[in-house]
């Protein structure tokens, strides 16, 4: 069994090298400009600098325009794009690239709605949000929602060192992300915090 560990909201070049010398295998970059963990271009290409050409990076949209895409993938070209808004399945499509579709379990749609409309995303994230920040709260949503039939799923929202082993303990996802719960304030990671919750995810699994 390995569990897939994402980092999100990362903002800076500590942070993204900490997230993988501890043992994740994914970071996010947020690119929704609303956010408090907003990556500006300068800083993107910061951390692509610092990184091995193999991480895997995930920059992390809403409702994006279409050459907002384009010029994060001139940075990454080879990223796996997540969309968290409302974005089209012909939009999220367009890039030929991988893709998460978010699915916010808050919202009325249910996630076998988004599975029948989305078919080609590679995964589904589920996530708790709200109409400002979509993903991020720190609030977890009733685990009870989670399709355990899907093979596919990335589970996130309010996830932290606390309750992370409850839910595996209850449903063990394709993978797991992580944002707030790691975070010593929002758009900086705490290194205790941070190691911890990976090194429980790699426990769990032995």
């Amino acid at each position: 069994m390995s569990i897939f560990i994402k980092i999100c909201g990362i903002t800076n070049v500590e942070d993204a090298n900490l997230s993988i010398e501890y043992g994740a295998d994914a970071i996010g970059l947020n690119q929704y400009e609303k956010s408090p963990r907003y990556v500006s271009d300068k800083e993107l290409i910061k951390i692509k600098n610092s990184l091995d050409d193999d991480i895997l990076v995930v920059p992390v949209f809403v409702n994006p325009k279409e050459d907002e895409v384009l010029k994060f993938l001139k940075i990454y070209p080879n990223s796996v794009l997540q969309f968290h808004g409302c974005e089209s399945i012909e939009f999220c499509e367009k890039f030929d690239r991988p893709f998460i579709k978010s699915i916010n379990l808050d919202a009325s749609k249910n996630a076998y709605d988004y599975q029948k409309e989305y078919t080609a995303a590679k995964y589904f994230l589920l996530d708790s949000g709200n109409e400002d920040l979509y993903g991020g709260t720190g609030k977890k949503f009733d685990w009870k929602k989670i399709p355990h039939d899907f093979n596919n799923l990335i589970v996130a929202g309010g996830l932290n060192t606390n309750n992370i082993l409850s839910l595996l303990d209850y449903f063990i996802p394709f993978g797991v992300d992580v944002c707030s719960g790691v975070e010593s304030k929002k758009g900086v990671k705490d290194s205790l915090k941070l190691k911890k919750f990976i090194d429980l995810i790699k426990n769990y699994e032995r």
